[in-house]
């Protein structure tokens, strides 16, 4: 097969990718005499366009499902995507106000029809783009997760939960996004560092007295108005004397709240005395049920002061913020403002509004959480469960030892509907269907007549139940059987908590078993610089850009190159993706060379016998049998940069620097072709799961078995000779190598001048070729070196004949005299040395020094040479 001159990823890709689709290669049944390697795409939401964290996740699945699939294993890629509720009706919501149109405007089904064809029509971009990045996920298998079957087992879980007594609907605090109109999750936050205003107030003991009081600091004086205690810690001798004791609430003065004393108080914040609104805060809300306070709610759905349940004076309807200002001005009129200090500090924003997310006590329905967590503490304790790092399952057990209960519903249109209905005196029926909940009405209270639930359920809760949900579940499947558990679950370290933990907790309750048995954690991915990546700071990435730039190959080495799990830190840089070009261009010249060889490659793959083999020979094929042990370990330790790290060393520097060149020795001529073509399709089996374009071109170039390498087997170490003390001497001989260039590079010869090298006489004629070839060196010979060959190779003299050294010292007493003469004429320049800065001076006269020293080295070397010859 003839290769073009220049390997061209755009040309190679598309094409291979398109093939090895319509092929079905990534495409596996249920097969329960082969073992299974299954991985659950984290699904993207169907709003999402490839970013680098989407490739710094999902580039190992792909490597990990390549690399078992060529092992024999039962390997699959399941993938999906999310329908992404808040995400998605915001979309929608802005493209219906350049209407505008409002999504009441269309009415709720409408609307939902409107988001259906929207999802299909737009949504799903990314799986285009993952392509494009040559994932070989089963997409014959992909899910959307609004699909029927997998929104069925959405309604038969909550259904389930609530008959089992773990779902309950109650008045909790929730985060309120005033913007969006809806409760959000805590993985929908944005945490964002942002100036502010840390005031210091007094609480008064009475009206007549305000200089008598306590000092409590806060950043929100708006939620003063639901205010219902103070609270010190119970050892903080400064407040011991005054617990119990009642203060007026500043604003409004006419309200009196009591002094507790609680652990959850902080000593060192502020004063050391907080105000206590449960309604508000989620700390506050932990103290107001240990302590049985009330909870009045003085800041609405629409972020406005309410007085519904509270009196709240003349502040009544203000917006928050507005209401924080007026506030402040009426404390500080009462003389109780003690300071106003600058203060910075974390902020809860809504990812999808951006709106300040505001905590709020809420009607809403809740997963009862502790009796979920239990089992799987256990399944992580037992050692069921592991993660890699280590260290991130003490992130997943200090959640679920603090869990809480899990706000499930949203108040947004598109989404799983909650499957509730009320009867007309508030009843609650919770059922999978509608024909369901009219039988269980009529047969438990008497009636037909039934509202639903206008609600729509956390994005969470149907991503919880993916790993069994994609493989057909309530139904017993072929592939609920065999795929369930999967093996490894990679995700980022921000959603332990929020997705991994409620799989396991899910699995666990529903599937009886574990979802997965590994949990990798994906670095984050930094700029060069250490930034995280923004719009703003424009640093942002594209990955579709680089792979159009440098190939999709190119891309994916540039990220696995620089993943270090421990580190958990990747410093992304494009300069990566020039430095895998030209890894993948050594590779297309190296294949070249094989291919180009006299006499063709020998059919089908085989090698010479043993003893034609050359010292080179052993050599590379005792380097690739230890690169195969190696490359297996590090992938099924999930050590991606190592691995990558790995092959790249031994394609580049062994193979192509080391083993080609020795090649070109006619000793090794009568079995080079042989070997080469043994390595090097082996090699690009090991290169498959990292690099799968240029290593499936190179290979389908070479002698090989089968119609692709996606179905290859993976090298076996046991099928490759090694040759321990080939490997030894060879290395001897790179050693000896590398002194000699060393000599050349010293004296500046060009690559094509040539050395002598003095060799002891009882080096090896194939060794003493070899080392000839290496180092553009003729050779003679002389007494043994110590009659082994590290001794001989150790007493090697390298020289450079007399007449090429004394060109290049000619040439070199030309140069030294002109920039002598250069010097001494600046310096006896008087003008010069009057007017220039003493350092300026000061610098030419030691560089004259520094000539002057040098061309006395090089007239003695010189004269030196002269004598010798």
């Amino acid at each position: 097969m003839d290769l073009p001159k220049q390997y061209d990823p755009q040309a190679v890709e598309p094409r291979l990718y398109s093939h090895w689709e319509a092929n079905g290669y990534f495409h596996e049944e249920p097969d329960p005499a082969r073992p299974p390697f299954i991985i659950c795409m984290p699904p993207p939401n169907v709003t999402a366009r490839a970013h680098l964290g989407h490739a710094s996740t999902f580039t190992p699945m792909d490597v990990l499902t390549r690399y078992h699939r060529m092992l024999g294993e039962n390997a699959d890629w399941l993938p999906g995507t999310d329908h992404a509720a808040i995400a998605t009706e915001a979309v929608l919501v802005r493209e219906l106000a350049k209407e505008g149109r409002r999504r009441e405007d269309l009415g709720r089904e409408r609307f939902v029809e409107h988001a259906w064809e929207w999802s299909r029509t737009y949504g799903g971009a990314i799986d285009a783009q993952f392509r494009r990045l040559g994932f070989g996920a089963d997409w014959q298998r992909s899910h959307f997760t609004m699909d029927e079957g997998l929104s069925a087992a959405v309604r038969r879980v909550f259904v389930q939960l609530y008959r089992d007594g773990l779902l309950y609907r109650g008045k909790r605090l929730i985060n309120w996004d005033p913007k969006a109109q809806t409760t959000v999750s805590d993985a929908e936050l944005d945490h964002v560092e942002r100036d502010a205003t840390l005031w210091r107030i007094r609480y008064p003991f009475s009206k007549d007295d305000a200089a008598a009081g306590i000092e409590v600091a806060t950043t929100r004086p708006e939620t003063m108005l639901g205010d219902v205690a103070i609270a010190v810690h119970p050892r903080d001798p400064r407040y011991a004397g005054l617990v119990g004791r009642q203060v007026l609430l500043p604003p409004l003065l006419e309200r009196s709240i009591p002094i507790i004393a609680d652990e959850a108080v902080d000593p060192e914040f502020g004063t050391g005395a907080v105000k206590v609104t449960p309604a508000h805060d989620p700390t506050d809300y932990e103290i107001g049920t240990r302590h049985a306070l009330p909870m009045p709610t003085v800041i609405g759905f629409d972020a406005c002061i309410t007085g519904a349940e509270v009196a709240v004076g003349p502040y009544a309807g203000m917006e928050r913020f507005a209401a924080r200002e007026r506030i402040v001005e009426d404390v500080k009129a009462r003389g109780l403002l003690v300071a106003a200090d600058a203060y910075r500090h974390s902020i809860a924003t809504s990812e999808r509004s951006g709106d300040v997310v505001e905590p709020l006590l809420s009607l809403q329905w809740f997963v009862r959480a502790a009796p979920l967590a239990a089992p799987a503490l256990e399944a992580y304790r037992s050692g069921r469960v592991r993660f890699t790092p280590e260290r991130y399952g003490r992130t997943y057990e200090q959640w679920l030892e603090n869990i809480r209960d899990w706000n499930v519903s949203r108040q947004i249109w598109w989404g799983h509907r909650l499957p509730v209905w009320y009867t007309p005196d508030g009843k609650e029926i919770v059922a999978e269907s509608e024909t369901e909940a009219v039988e269980i009405a009529e047969r438990e209270h008497g009636t037909r007549d039934l509202t639903r639930d206008p609600d729509t359920l956390d994005t969470w809760f149907s991503s919880g139940i993916w790993p069994f949900s994609i493989l057909g579940w309530p139904e017993r499947t072929e592939e609920l059987q065999c795929w369930y558990p999967s093996q490894v679950m990679i995700t980022a370290g921000e959603i332990i908590f929020l997705w991994v933990a409620r799989m396991v907790m899910l699995g666990l309750h529903f599937m009886r078993d574990i979802p997965f048995r590994d949990v990798v954690i994906t670095p984050l991915v930094f700029d060069s610089a250490g930034r995280k990546m923004s719009k703003s700071l424009g640093n942002v990435i594209d990955p579709m850009v680089l792979a159009d730039k440098y190939g999709a190959d190119a891309f994916r080495l540039s990220v696995l190159r620089q993943m270090r799990l421990e580190s958990q830190e990747m410093r992304y840089q494009e300069s990566r993706c020039e430095e895998a070009r030209n890894f993948n261009n050594k590779i297309w010249n190296a294949t070249r060379y094989i291919l180009a060889l006299p006499g063709g490659l020998p059919q089908p793959m085989t090698l010479p016998p043993e003893r034609e083999l050359t010292l080179a020979d052993r050599w590379i094929l005792t380097r690739y049998r230890e690169t195969i042990v190696t490359m297996s370990g590090l992938l099924d330790a999930y050590d991606f940069g190592n691995a990558t790290e790995t092959i790249w060393r031994f394609l580049w520097y062994e193979f192509c620097d080391w083993y080609v060149e020795a090649t070109k020795a006619p000793e090794n001529h009568a079995t080079r072709g042989a070997v080469l073509s043994y390595v090097w399709n082996g090699a690009m089996r090991l290169l498959h799961p990292i690099a799968p374009f240029i290593s499936e071109e190179v290979w389908l170039a070479l002698p090989h078995d089968g119609a692709t390498i996606v179905t290859a087997n993976w090298p076996d170490p046991l099928e490759v000779p090694a040759f321990a003390d080939a490997a030894r001497d060879f290395a001897l001989v790179q050693r000896a190598v590398e002194r000699v260039r060393n000599f050349r590079a010293e004296i500046g010869l060009h690559p094509r001048d040539r050395v002598v090298l003095d060799l002891p006489g009882d080096v090896p004629e194939p060794v003493a070729a070899l080392l000839a070839l290496m180092t553009t060196a003729t050779f003679e010979r002389g007494a043994p070196g110590g009659g082994i060959l590290e001794e001989s190779l150790a007493a090697i003299g390298v020289r450079a004949p007399h007449d090429l050294l004394a060109s290049r010292y000619r040439k070199e007493l030309e140069h030294l005299r002109s920039e002598i003469d250069r010097g001494e004429k600046k310096l006896g320049n008087q003008a010069f040395v009057a007017k220039a800065a003493p350092s300026v001076v000061e610098k030419e006269r030691l560089k004259l020094e520094g000539y002057r020293a040098e061309l006395a080295r090089v007239e003695a070397a010189l004269r030196e040479l002269k004598e010798s010859a």
